[in-house]
């Protein structure tokens, strides 16, 4: 049910915050979900969209302001649909992320505080991190869409403050009207899908990974050789060992880890990936892997028993079949998840199925906004660390 701010405007203290950028605090008994707050902070909030058991509100006026509250230096900061967090600093951005994560895995997966391994943070940059976009230019002008709109906010000055230099020097060049991508490549030089070609060059860990502008890669620049790294291992491999790469896309994980095992297995669901990453493997003269256009449920876990299985599936989380596959097979499980409501109730069916959860690691790999990114080493309940861990 909609409900008219002007009807309805309420005083409230900030508690805590919740996925998707919001604070909780509470009126009446009743949860309010408000953006961009601050724990602790005393707001006048205007009801925006009142439904039975909680509501949305946006802050009209501090009543009691918290002292470390910044003034964000992005213009569109609040009306763009990007940023959640430019209001505080990023030591506290990164404090309401874990404090998140903590509380999800407590009240979805029913991890008591103790039963949850240390959680390890790592950051990066917190601007011009992203190497790629999708932009949106309906009239001409480029832009982002406005918060819970499909109306767009074009960009002004440099450009979005998330968004590599060159990336926004070439965007800002770009005046024709529809929706287009644009990445700057491991050279400098960028490209949008406007351009006759459209066949992107990235470089990490050592690897080159080539992919059409419109496949997935993961975006932070400074921090996909990290979780390259960390996802090594937590993977635990040892060089005589095989694993299986679960949504492999065009290979990232897949290749890095090769050198590391003695053979390993990509599957994803998408053919045109797993063409890519045929095509990386090959201009890597990487041989031990093998991938296969195949989705997640329909592998069989008398068939594949591989020593590790690292996942990194869509914000969906783990379907049902594969959250059972995963707890027949019973190998060290690396899970990679940007969303800790669905990792969270993942993890509840793992630790069910046998697992426990031995390792985990908030990696920021999206600052500024609200997504969350975990990278998390599962282990059969019966089984000990890896060698090292």
């Amino acid at each position: 049910m909609k409900t008219n701010s002007a009807d309805k405007t309420i005083t409230i203290t900030l508690e805590k915050p919740v996925y998707g950028g919001f604070c909780l605090g509470r009126h009446a008994g009743k949860a309010v979900l408000v953006p961009f707050g601050i724990p602790g902070e005393t707001v006048r909030v205007s009801i925006y969209d009142e439904k039975k058991d909680y509501s949305f509100g946006r802050i009209e006026s501090p009543v009691v302001a918290r002292d470390d509250r910044l003034t964000p230096d992005c213009p569109h900061f609040e009306e763009c649909g990007g940023c959640s967090y430019l209001h505080v600093s990023y030591e506290n951005e990164l404090d309401m992320k874990t404090a998140i994560l903590r509380e999800s895995l407590e009240r979805i997966a029913g991890l008591a505080p103790d039963q949850t391994p240390p959680i390890d943070i790592v950051s990066g940059g917190r601007l011009h991190y992203r190497s790629h976009a999708s932009i949106k230019a309906p009239g001409g002008d480029p832009g982002f869409y406005r918060r819970g709109t499909n109306d767009i906010v074009p960009f002004r000055g440099n450009g979005c403050l998330l968004l590599d230099e060159e990336l926004n020097s070439r965007i800002a060049a770009e005046r024709s009207p529809g929706d287009f991508r644009a990445a700057v490549e491991a050279s400098g030089r960028v490209i949008t899908s406007r351009d006759n070609e459209t066949l992107v060059t990235e470089r990490e860990g050592g690897i080159t990974f080539r992919r059409h502008i419109g496949q997935f890669f993961q975006a932070n620049r400074f921090l996909r050789g990290r979780m390259l790294e960390i996802v090594r291992r937590y993977a635990g491999l040892v060089g005589s060992e095989s694993f299986l790469d679960v949504g492999c896309g065009v290979g990232f994980f897949t290749l890095f880890l090769s050198g590391s095992a003695r053979e390993g297995t990509g599957i994803d669901v998408s053919r045109g990936s797993i063409g890519s990453a045929r095509e990386n493997a090959a201009l890597n003269g990487i041989g031990n892997v093998r991938f296969r256009a195949l989705h997640s449920s329909r592998v069989h876990p008398s068939r594949a028993v591989p020593d590790a299985v690292i996942i990194d599936p869509p914000r969906a989380g783990i379907d049902r079949k594969t959250r059972q596959t995963l707890s027949a097979i019973g190998s060290r499980l690396v899970y990679v998840s940007c969303n800790p409501s669905t990792f969270s109730r993942d993890a509840k069916d793992l630790l069910r199925g046998g697992y426990r959860l031995d390792r985990l690691t908030l990696i920021d790999m999206f600052p500024a906004t609200h997504h969350i990114e975990v990278i998390s080493l599962f282990t059969p309940a019966e089984v000990s660390r890896p060698a090292g861990e």
